[in-house]
């Protein structure tokens, strides 16, 4: 074997081994982002596992039972949609939090040095309504996390909305839609009452600030804010602008 055989020899097998090391370093990087992922996700779902138990989920099951729960099945789809559209449009696409409005929240958040944004999904929000309290703190704000990312795995997409609709708070004193059908549009969604396109925009209108919002105080205020409900509805396509533009807010009820 020649002296230039040889030297070629240890030259590729010098590369080989720098490329192996290489490629070794490069597997390092990808494994321990992964591995930190790994042990995140694992602790996030033990403490959320902590925190949502039978109790919770026993006490959810109980909503469906009690008299005034009306089956999303029963609601026209534009009543949902008006609320997913105002309240939380990337519902059906997170796992319970959403990024990309917890990112802007804090934005938002650090600038005014306040807790004015929550970020909250439609999950958090039902978590934080019946579970914990409403003080605006990071604590509180984990838990709900947690507890939302939880009650997503144990429930679908539309049991999590349908209880949502059944419970959240409509002011004077009105909790769920059957209640705030009866109060604002003297409907009995239980007796198969439909809500039309305008009272659902209505209705999805309140819970940013039910008071503030409530035809029977403010019908002003009523009116801007389902115009932006129903311009959503527009923007993402459940409904067409002749709907959108039909449905505009009258004050009918008050006069």
């Amino acid at each position: 074997m020649t002296t230039r055989t040889i030297q070629l020899k240890e030259s590729i097998g010098s590369r080989t081994e720098r490329l192996s090391r290489r490629n070794s370093h490069k597997w390092k990087w990808f494994m321990i982002p992964g591995l930190f992922l790994l042990a995140a996700f694992l602790l996030v779902t033990v403490a959320g596992e902590r925190l949502v138990g039978d109790e919770q989920i026993a006490q959810l099951n109980a909503l469906k039972r009690e008299e005034n729960f009306v089956p999303l099945s029963q609601l026209p789809d534009y009543v949902p949609q008006a609320f997913v559209s105002i309240e939380d449009h990337r519902f059906y696409h997170h796992a319970g939090i959403d990024p990309i409005s917890l990112a802007r929240s804090l934005l938002v958040d650090l600038k005014t040095q306040s807790f004015a944004q929550g970020g909250s999904t439609i999950t958090m929000q039902l978590v934080k309504n019946q579970f914990l309290t409403q003080d605006k703190s990071l604590g509180r704000k984990a838990k709900e996390m947690l507890m939302a990312l939880q009650i997503e795995r144990h429930y679908s997409k539309d049991e999590i909305l349908e209880m949502y609709l059944n419970t959240i708070y409509f002011g004077h004193g009105t909790y769920g839609l059957t209640e705030a059908a009866q109060l604002y549009f003297d409907k009995n969604l239980i007796v198969e009452d439909s809500l039309t396109l305008k009272e659902a925009a209505i209705l999805a209108s309140l819970p940013k600030a039910p008071e503030v919002y409530s035809p029977l105080k403010n019908p002003d205020k009523t009116s801007e804010r389902q115009a932006i409900v129903l311009k959503k509805m527009e923007e993402f396509g459940h409904i067409t602008q002749e709907e959108m533009d039909t449905a505009a807010w009258t004050d009918e009820k008050t006069e």
